[in-house]
């Protein structure tokens, strides 16, 4: 089912059921979003999908690690004759075929097998290059001028070499941040992003003077916009659409979370669904010191007044959980620590904590919520299995404290 709502969603649009099982396929496995991308590639280069109905996934698979073997001197995938790219981009909706784009990129010398763990910049021109928290490294576009130099954990894109008097076309990079790593980009406006764990942003390369300056989030950033009175900044994330001149605010927009999430320090931002059309009066405006939450579902937005640090803190390295179920804390656990947590002991779902850590281990983080609400666990390697203890209090929320 899920390969047809895949070409679906490729094709056009999703009804509202097919696009949460969609979302639900893409939070599935770090993977998906770049299988994703490269089914969207092959559209693009390659023009209409092929009908998946009477494709035979065991023909196409051996017609893919026969063409492998005659292709690995070759670096780019656009050079396979279509068919045998109709049979891949095909196949790996039917049964997961990413290990036929593993060994392409491991010809274009990246493995996303070998760097799952790895900063993902993907440029406009479909190339990707593997960022460091150490080191410098010249980021290019395809006529060798320098977009922007990355080094010791941020990528500055106000080191652009595009002259004033040089026509600007849009490009768009993606940084895709995997779990355990956060980074910063600083965008060509001036613009700061932290970008969390987990997370991903579509950015221009340089915005184009007078235009919006418009990105595309994925998961959860802090913005540090540069105020620019005649170009909005329009961050869209998940269906939620924040228009911003100038300000401080944290978005949380995950695929698996249920509500998207803006959080504003200071300044103003207007809020609305996005894929409208912009108008002002039908939008919702946040003002320092408060949270909204846009419901999907409801398709409606709630204000809270909060204090900004609990939603801000992970810019500082820290993970704050205040008065959160255990299921929701596990998310956050498996995306700080790049970590993947089977929890059999279903009755601890529901447990409500409120807890800080900073420098503390995963094994210690777990061990200060086993002190309040006892249950057995195992760490091997980073995988971590909770299990029932064999005596269990009786069901109280209560709250661990760090």
């Amino acid at each position: 089912m899920i390969v047809k709502i895949i070409f679906k969603k490729l094709r056009g649009h999703l009804n509202k059921e097919e696009e949460i099982l969609f979302k639900k396929w893409l939070a599935s496995n770090k993977e998906n979003p770049l299988t994703y991308k490269r089914l969207k590639d092959y559209q693009h280069y390659y023009g209409k999908l092929p009908n998946i109905h009477n494709l035979n996934p065991n023909e196409a698979w051996e017609a893919i690690t026969t063409a492998l073997q005659k292709n690995k001197s070759k670096k780019h995938p656009r050079n396979f004759n279509s068919g045998l790219l109709r049979y891949a981009a095909i196949f790996i909706g039917v049964v997961g075929s990413v290990i036929f784009y593993r060994s392409l990129d491991r010809n274009a010398g990246i493995s996303p097998q070998q760097d799952s763990t790895k900063i993902i910049l993907e440029l406009s021109n479909g190339e990707t290059q593997l960022l460091s928290q150490q080191g410098t490294t010249t980021i290019l576009n395809s006529h060798g001028q320098v977009l922007g130099k990355e080094g010791d954990g941020i990528v500055d894109y106000t080191q652009n070499e595009s002259k004033a008097n040089e026509k600007v076309v849009l490009e768009y990079n993606t940084i895709n941040i995997p779990n355990g790593k956060t980074f910063k980009i600083v965008l060509s406006d001036g613009t700061l992003v932290y970008l969390n764990s987990g997370s991903s942003l579509k950015y221009p390369t340089k915005f184009l003077p007078g235009k919006k300056r418009e990105v595309i989030l994925t998961g959860e950033a802090f913005f540090d916009v540069q105020k620019n009175e005649n170009s909005p900044f329009i961050v869209t994330s998940g269906n939620m659409g924040i228009r911003v001149l100038g300000t401080r605010f944290n978005v949380s927009s995950y695929p698996e979370d249920s509500d998207q999430t803006t959080v504003l320090v200071e300044g103003s931002v207007r809020l609305y669904e996005a894929g409208t059309i912009y108008d002002q009066d039908k939008t919702t405006l946040l003002s320092p010191g408060f949270k909204a939450d846009w419901d999907d579902d409801l398709k409606k937005m709630s204000l809270k007044k909060v204090n900004t640090d609990l939603y801000t803190g992970w810019t500082e390295g820290k993970l704050i959980m205040k008065k959160m179920n255990f299921a929701s804390i596990v998310q956050r656990l498996q995306r700080h620590y790049g970590v993947k947590i089977n929890n059999e002991y279903e009755a601890l779902n529901d447990r409500i904590f409120t807890a800080t850590f900073e420098t503390e281990t995963i094994k210690e983080v777990m061990e200060t919520f086993t002190i309040e609400t006892p249950f057995k666990y195992d760490i091997n390697g980073a995988e971590i299995h909770i299990y029932k203890p064999l005596t269990v209090k009786h069901d109280h929320a209560h709250e661990a404290k760090n």
